[in-house]
C-alpha cells in the first residue's frame, strides 16, 4: 500500500548506502537529508518544509490537493495546530528546513505505523521496520528484555519493539529530532469524570447516531467502490446500517470450516434485512496453510492470531471487488464491549466493598472468599488492579518454565506495561478499562492485524468507529450508560444495540458476543498436526537459544488443553518473523 521513509542527520552528511537502503528513488534531497513517498503516499514541499504522508485524511477540506500538499498548507499556517483538522489514518513526517528540525507524526488512534531509529546524530524512520533494518548503523538482533511482555501480550507496546535499535511511534504521538529526540503526545481524550451523572437515553442516543452517520458518510463518500467486512456483530452491521443509507452496499464474510460457531448465517440475515449485495468467502486449512507465510512475511511485527489468516484470504476476496473497505475495528473499546460485560458487577460490589472502612474491607473480602487486589489498593483503578487490558497468554509461572535466562520472566511486565496507560485517564473503571484496551491492544494488536492483512491483499482499509468526532463524544459519556447492569447481567454496546433495534431483530442485536471464529486449537490436533510437526521441529531449533525445548515439548503434549493453543501460535509466529526479518 505505500509508505513513507526518510533519515535526516545533523552531523555528518548522508552516505549512499543510507540512501539506498530507505528508497531507490527521491522525491526531496540534500545533502543531510532524504525523504520519499512511496506508491499511494505524498509528498510535497515550499521554501520552508518537507511533508510526507502515508494514508489519507477523511472530511479533509476538498481542495483538489494531494495529502501531503494539504498538511503543507496547514502546517505552514498553524504548525503542530494543524492536526486538529485531519481525520483518518495516517502517519507523517514534517522537516523543517530552516530550524533544521524533523516531526514525526501518527494519527489519534494508531491506524497506520511508524517507525524510527537513532544514533549518533541522526534519525531514520519508515512506516516498515524492515528498510531501517538495512541501514549500516541498525542491527537485526532481538530486544530479548521485551520478550516477557510480547509473551504474557502477544505484542509489545510502542515505543518499544521487539528489535533492539527500532522503535514505534505510539498513537496519537509526535516526535520531534533536531540532534535529540522528544517524544510526547499531541492528542488527549478527556473522558467523563468519576462520578459523572448519567445522560439522558433519547438525546444522547440520537447525538451518537448522528455523529456515526458522519463518521461513515465520510469513509464511504467519493468516486472509490466501497464495501463493509460484516461479521453480523454489532459493530459491523452498524456500518453496514449507516452505509446502505448512502446507497447500495457490498458486505464480505469469512467463514473458517470446522468453526464451532459460524459466523456466516447471522452475517447473511443482517445482509439480507440491510438489501446489501452480499459474498461469504470459505477458508479451509488447505487455503489457511497457504497463505500463513505470506502474512508472517508482511508482518512489521509477529502478528500472534491465527484469525489474521482468514482475515487476509477475505481482504483478498473483497479486492476483487471493491477498492475500500470499513472495518469495525474500534467498536468495544468505543461503546463498551465483551472486555467490561463480565466486570460490570463486580465493579458495582467492590466500589461498595471500598467505601467500607479498612477493617471491614478485609473482613468483607475474606467473606466473599474472592482475591480483591482492588479492595487491598483502594487508590489503585479497578481494572490496573487486576491487570486488565490486552489479551492474556503466558503468565510469569509460564514464562518461567519455557525462558532461558529466569532474567527475561520480568514477573510485573504486565502491571508495567499498563499502568501508564491506566494514570492517563481519571473516570469511572469502565472507561478507565475501555481507555487501556484503546491504547494497548487495539493498535498494538487489533489494528496491527487488520492493516497487515489490507496492505497485503492491496486494498484500503477505513475504520469508521475510530472517527475522532465520534470517540470523543463517547468517551465523554460515563461508563455505566454504555454497559447497562441488571438482575440479568450486563448489557454491553448498550448504545449500539439500541441504534439497531429499528432496523434488525431481537436476536441479532441481542445475540452473544462472538470473535472471528476458528477452529484453530481442534486443527493443531487433527488436520494441521502433521504442519504442526514440522513447525515445532523448526522452533526447537532455537538459533537465538530463546527457550528450552523440553517446555515447547510440554505444550504440544498439552494440544488439547485449553489455552496451549494459542501460546503455540504465540511462538509459531514469533519463530516465522524472527527467520523473516534476519533478527539475530
Amino acid at each position: 500500500m505505500g509508505g513513507i521513509a526518510g533519515i535526516f542527520t545533523v552531523g555528518e552528511p548522508l552516505e549512499a548506502a543510507e540512501r539506498r537502503a530507505l528508497a531507490s528513488g527521491a522525491e526531496f534531497e540534500e545533502e543531510r537529508a532524504f525523504f520519499c513517498a512511496c506508491s499511494r503516499s505524498t509528498l510535497a514541499q515550499n521554501d520552508r518544509y518537507v511533508v510526507a504522508v502515508a494514508g489519507h485524511f477523511d472530511r479533509a477540506p476538498v481542495t483538489g490537493l494531494s495529502a501531503a500538499e494539504t498538511l503543507l498548507d496547514y502546517w505552514t499556517r498553524s504548525g503542530l495546530g494543524a492536526l486538529a483538522h485531519f481525520e483518518g489514518a495516517w502517519t507523517a513526517a514534517v522537516f523543517d528546513r530552516g530550524a533544521r528540525k524533523l516531526h514525526l507524526l501518527r494519527d489519534p488512534f494508531g491506524i497506520r505505523r511508524l517507525y524510527f531509529a537513532e544514533s549518533a546524530g541522526r534519525i531514520a524512520f519508515a512506516t516498515s521496520p524492515k528498510p531501517l533494518l538495512d541501514l549500516p548503523w541498525v542491527s537485526r538482533e532481538i530486544a530479548r528484555e521485551q520478550l516477557a511482555e510480547y509473551l504474557s501480550f502477544r505484542y509489545v507496546h510502542a515505543p518499544r519493539t521487539l528489535l533492539r535499535d527500532v522503535r514505534a511511534l505510539p498513537a496519537g504521538h509526535h516526535l520531534t529530532f533536531d540532534g535529540r529526540s522528544r517524544l510526547e503526545p499531541w492528542f488527549h481524550l478527556r473522558y467523563a469524570p468519576p462520578y459523572s451523572a448519567l445522560p439522558e437515553d433519547k438525546p444522547t442516543l440520537e447525538e451518537i447516531e448522528r455523529r456515526l452517520n458522519r463518521a461513515v458518510a465520510a469513509r464511504a463518500s467519493g468516486k472509490e467502490r466501497v464495501g463493509v467486512f460484516l461479521s453480523g456483530g454489532l459493530d459491523s452491521s452498524a456500518i453496514t446500517l449507516f452505509a446502505s443509507r448512502l446507497g447500495p452496499v457490498h458486505t464480505f464474510t469469512v467463514g473458517v470450516q470446522d468453526a464451532e460457531d459460524d459466523e456466516v448465517p447471522y452475517a447473511g440475515r443482517v445482509a439480507h434485512l440491510l438489501r446489501a449485495k452480499h459474498e461469504v468467502v470459505r477458508v479451509d486449512f488447505e487455503k489457511f496453510r497457504g497463505a500463513f507465510d505470506a502474512v508472517v512475511a508482511a508482518s512489521d511485527q509477529p502478528i500472534t492470531d491465527p484469525a489474521a489468516i482468514p482475515q487476509y484470504l477475505l481482504a483478498k476476496a473483497a479486492a476483487e471487488h471493491v477498492d475500500v473497505i470499513l472495518a469495525g475495528d474500534g467498536g468495544d473499546e468505543v461503546f463498551g464491549g465483551r472486555m467490561v460485560g463480565v466486570l460490570a458487577s463486580q465493579m458495582r460490589l467492590s466500589a461498595w466493598l471500598g467505601r467500607l472502612p479498612g477493617p471491614a474491607r478485609h473482613a468483607a473480602s475474606r467473606f466473599f472468599r474472592d482475591q480483591r487486589p482492588e479492595i487491598e489498593e483502594p487508590n489503585v483503578p479497578f481494572g490496573l488492579s487486576r491487570k486488565i487490558g490486552g489479551v492474556h497468554v503466558f503468565d510469569a509461572e509460564m514464562r518461567g518454565q519455557l525462558m532461558r535466562d529466569p532474567g527475561w520472566v520480568r514477573e510485573g511486565v504486565r502491571r508495567m506495561c499498563l499502568e501508564p496507560l491506566y494514570r492517563e485517564v481519571v473516570s469511572d473503571p469502565v472507561n478507565e478499562i475501555l481507555h487501556a484496551y484503546l491504547r494497548g491492544r487495539m493498535p498494538e494488536d487489533a489494528l496491527a492485524r487488520t492493516g497487515t492483512c489490507a496492505a497485503l491483499a492491496g486494498i484500503t482499509i477505513r475504520e469508521p468507529l475510530l472517527d475522532r468526532d465520534l470517540v470523543t463524544y463517547c468517551a465523554s459519556i460515563p461508563g455505566p450508560w454504555k454497559v447497562r447492569t441488571g438482575v440479568s447481567g450486563a448489557t454491553t454496546k448498550w448504545p449500539l444495540r439500541e441504534i439497531l433495534r429499528p432496523a434488525l431483530s431481537w436476536g441479532l442485536v441481542n445475540r452473544p458476543k462472538r470473535v472471528l471464529p476458528g477452529p484453530w486449537g481442534r486443527w493443531l490436533s487433527g488436520p494441521a498436526r502433521g504442519w504442526l510437526d514440522e513447525r515445532v521441529a523448526t522452533l526447537r531449533e532455537d538459533p537465538h537459544r530463546l527457550f528450552l525445548p523440553a517446555a515447547i515439548d510440554g505444550l504440544i503434549g498439552e494440544v488439547d488443553r485449553t489455552g496451549t493453543d494459542a501460546r503455540l501460535w504465540t511462538l509459531l509466529f514469533l519463530d516465522g518473523w524472527m527467520r523473516e526479518v534476519g533478527a539475530t
